[in-house]
């Protein structure tokens, strides 16, 4: 059952997203309580801003995944500044809260700058921000859902356009966009790899 995401699905979708890639992560930091508590005030940010484009998988009374729908993301850059967000991130930096030596900080600032190239170099169009399904749930057929349900989403607002990155080892993912009629229409990277940018029109 996919339905849209409430502020008491946000600490499994937390746990989620740090199960699926915690790779990523580790890149950075380590996964601890201060970690998981910014990524929370990060789900909880989307929800203010995409409110029913953010929506969960549910099984057996527990989220099972998620999807993040974006309709446009300055939305996101707009709130996140004046909701205080950027403020927030930036006292448990200097707190320490969440740690992070001067060279790991460089990372997240380049990997920003990566992300900004790929916003710049693409027409403003929706997107696919984040979507990931618990370990034992894959291969159910919840991502090909979530994706289905996220399409359907953005159809609503008559939106042609919606684009994703994915790594390009991602073989599972990249056979569902795919089946959806999202195509590879350019590469980018950021210090972890390369990225597959796709998209899916519409008439």
């Amino acid at each position: 059952m996919i339905i849209s995401a409430e502020t008491r699905h946000i600490e499994q979708v937390a746990d989620i997203f740090c199960e699926a890639f915690l790779d990523s992560i580790n890149f950075f930091t380590r996964v601890n309580e201060d970690v998981k508590n910014a990524i929370k005030e990060m789900f909880n940010l989307l929800l203010l801003v995409y409110g029913q484009g953010f929506m969960v998988a549910i099984e057996e009374n527990e989220v099972c995944g998620y999807i993040v729908m974006v309709d446009n993301i300055k939305k996101l850059w707009f709130k996140a500044i004046t909701t205080g967000f950027f403020l927030k991130m930036s006292y448990w930096l200097v707190s320490r809260k969440i740690v992070l030596d001067g060279k790991n900080l460089l990372k997240i600032i380049k990997n920003k700058i990566f992300y900004m190239k790929f916003e710049v170099s693409t027409p403003p169009s929706a997107q696919i921000l984040s979507i990931a399904v618990a370990q034992k749930y894959r291969q159910m057929g919840i991502g090909k859902s979530l994706v289905k349900a996220g399409i359907d989403f953005i159809d609503s607002l008559c939106i042609k356009r919606i684009k994703l990155e994915v790594r390009p080892e991602n073989t599972a993912a990249l056979t569902t966009y795919k089946r959806f009629g999202f195509k590879q229409i350019g590469k980018t990277k950021d210090l972890q790899g390369n990225w597959l940018i796709m998209v899916r029109e519409t008439d």
